[in-house]
């Protein structure tokens, strides 16, 4: 009883504890083993014929303290759990301070119960009745009227949860860490969409399969691809961990070293910090083998264990919200704020900045997705990260793999996935087909917000970047570029440009307005009534118009928009404008001749 009587204090206090939560995103060139590897951590049977990953595959996992890997249930109950560790924390603290206490309940020395087993409503309704005999603040539950204030009845109706084995496995589970597991598909159709779920904190894997890193034929590829996830990684998220791993290695072990070392070259500019075992700078593994898997779960647990952002103290009733928001997972895929989200955080007493804060934390920690680039994505709260990003895999993927255009044929789609995996163009028939007629508007307004999509001539078609496959060969004209030589160019960052430039075109009521899209190529034949191409090459973005000065103020304002809402602020450029007077490329704003209007573009920015 004085055990539930702590409960009770708990809920109605405001102590706090850390929240064992954390995001493990493994990342990686398509076919490196990345799939193999997490299923390797979570003690699964290798399996050699194993469909490639589409989109991200997310695994929730638990860690116990004794380092054994499992997936999580389904259903999690974070307040009653967070509510025990509170419990088992004030223990803790009240021992080291000599204060008698009640002893946490322990399974040694259990006697056997002889009485009926009853629900935890009626276990509790006898205690509080003993509670009310020992003249507690307790009273029989039919002799308590329900609180007014709807955060008071919060903490009623979880009281009547209560389990009075609860401590117990809260006590043995005191170590716990739970792992959210993020399975990055390789393929680089995907790219542009992982952007999105990249996060600032969490722990990062980068696999690699370290046959293809010691061939010198397919070396300089592999180090290209290792160097694009570096560098996102390093854009992402700088101040958080990074392990990398080496696949296949049972078949190169008398080769480990000399990968070693071409590795430690590749990695020495970047900030992230790598951790490593003292000897390589990555983890050899052999997921058919089996080998070095105890290492690499062991090092994911010590990093999980030291990372600092899992320190962050949270309060209870943050872990109230999170399951009054995913209580709505069985009819919601997502919700509102101006709906249950602020009903909820308002029946809870949490402040507007409370609310951001614990969504964020929630968002990070991979529970849900909150993106708040824009105030349209801000409004809304994704409950099922894995419906999201089945939903854009479904038009985001690679059609030679994970497409049968069978299907479409049945159905009398066929030319439409024709012109969408080839052209790029998909038309409102395949999409509601795609997502089976489920929340399809918010799912165009969520591409178009996040710039994976814009609309091309109409409402009835779309252009997606991503799958243009034709490469532009002709002649590269351009009096203006942005070299991201400093940084790095990412990839997905020419295709939003390109979608914001389709979307801006649109809007413009003129004739004759058309343009030509190709994979690294733009023409718009009327861009503020001109004639415009961009390009992409190597690492830099070319534009060529003919009056430059009229069109570098909303070119580079977009590309100061997908900096901002989707590359973490952290890509540099150089803004450089042909000086017809000398033939160079100069500063843009060091060219006195150059008029460069004054224009105010956040509002048209914000509704693209």
């Amino acid at each position: 009883e004085r055990h539930r009587q702590q409960f009770l204090d708990t809920f109605k206090g405001r102590k706090t504890a850390e929240f064992s939560q954390l995001r493990v995103m493994f990342l990686g060139q398509g076919k490196a083993g990345k799939s193999a590897t997490v299923r390797s951590v979570l003690d699964k049977k290798f399996r050699p014929e194993w469909d490639s990953t589409v989109g991200v595959d997310v695994t929730d996992s638990k860690l116990s303290d004794s380092n054994r890997w499992g997936e999580e249930d389904q259903k999690v109950d974070f307040t009653a759990i967070f509510a025990t560790r509170i419990m088992s924390k004030r223990y803790k603290e009240s021992k080291n301070k000599d204060i008698q206490v009640v002893n946490i309940p322990t399974s040694k020395k259990k006697r056997k119960s002889t009485r009926k087993r009853v629900s935890p409503a009626q276990s509790l309704e006898h205690n509080c009745q003993t509670l009310d005999n020992e003249k507690n603040d307790f009273k029989p539950l039919d002799t308590i009227s329900k609180p007014r204030n709807k955060e008071k009845l919060q903490i009623f109706d979880i009281i009547h949860a209560y389990d009075n084995e609860m401590l117990l496995r809260a006590h043995s589970k005191r170590n716990e860490l739970a792992l959210s597991l993020w399975d990055f598909g390789g393929q680089e159709v995907f790219y542009t969409m992982h952007h999105i779920f990249l996060t600032r904190t969490g722990i990062y894997v980068l696999v690699f399969d370290t046959r293809q890193l010691f061939d010198l034929d397919t070396r300089e590829q592999t180090k290209r691809y290792l160097l694009f996830w570096l560098s996102s990684i390093n854009m992402h998220a700088p101040h958080t961990s990074l392990l990398l791993v080496g696949t296949f290695c049972a078949e190169i072990l008398d080769k480990i070293r000399t990968v070693d070392k071409i590795l430690r070259e590749l990695c020495k500019n970047f900030v992230v910090q790598i951790k490593s075992n003292g000897v390589f700078i990555f983890i050899p593994i052999d997921n058919k083998e089996g080998l070095n898997i105890k290492e690499l779960r062991t090092a994911i647990e010590i990093t999980a264990r030291e990372d600092q952002s899992i320190r962050q103290q949270v309060s209870m009733r943050w872990m109230a919200f999170l399951d009054e928001l995913l209580g709505h997972k069985k009819s919601k895929s997502y919700l509102t704020m101006g709906g249950k989200v602020h009903e909820n955080s308002r029946k809870l007493g949490l402040s507007t900045n409370e609310r951001d804060m614990a969504l964020q934390l929630f968002h990070e920690r991979g529970l849900i997705v909150h993106l708040t680039a824009t105030e349209a994505l801000r409004s809304i709260v994704v409950i099922k990260p894995q419906w999201l990003i089945d939903s854009l895999a479904k038009v985001i993927c690679d059609p030679g793999i994970h497409v049968d255009l069978e299907d479409f044929r049945k159905v009398g789609l066929e030319d439409d996935a024709h012109k969408m995996f080839k052209q790029g163009i998909a038309s409102r028939d395949l999409l509601e087909y795609l997502w089976n007629h489920d929340q399809v508007d918010f799912l165009v307004d969520l591409m178009k917000r996040t710039m994976l999509m814009s609309e091309y001539g109409g409402s009835d078609r779309c252009l997606i970047p991503s799958f243009l496959q034709d490469e532009y060969t002709g002649d590269d004209k351009f009096n203006c570029t942005f070299n991201f030589s400093e940084s790095f160019l990412p990839h997905g960052m020419f295709q939003r440009l390109v979608c914001l430039c389709v979307e801006y075109v649109s809007r413009e009521k003129a004739s004759n307005n058309s343009f030509t899209i190709r994979k690294n190529f733009a023409h718009f034949e009327r861009f503020r009534g001109l004639k415009v191409e961009l390009s992409e090459h190597e690492h830099m973005i070319r534009l060529n118009a003919s009056e430059i000065g009229d069109v570098i103020s909303v070119i580079l304002s977009m590309v100061f928009k997908i900096n901002s809402n989707v590359m973490n602020s952290r890509l540099k450029w150089r803004t450089l404008v042909l000086d017809e007077s000398t033939g160079t490329f100069e500063p843009w704003q060091d060219i006195p001749q150059l008029e460069s209007p004054a224009l105010n573009l956040d509002s048209i920015l914000d509704s693209l």
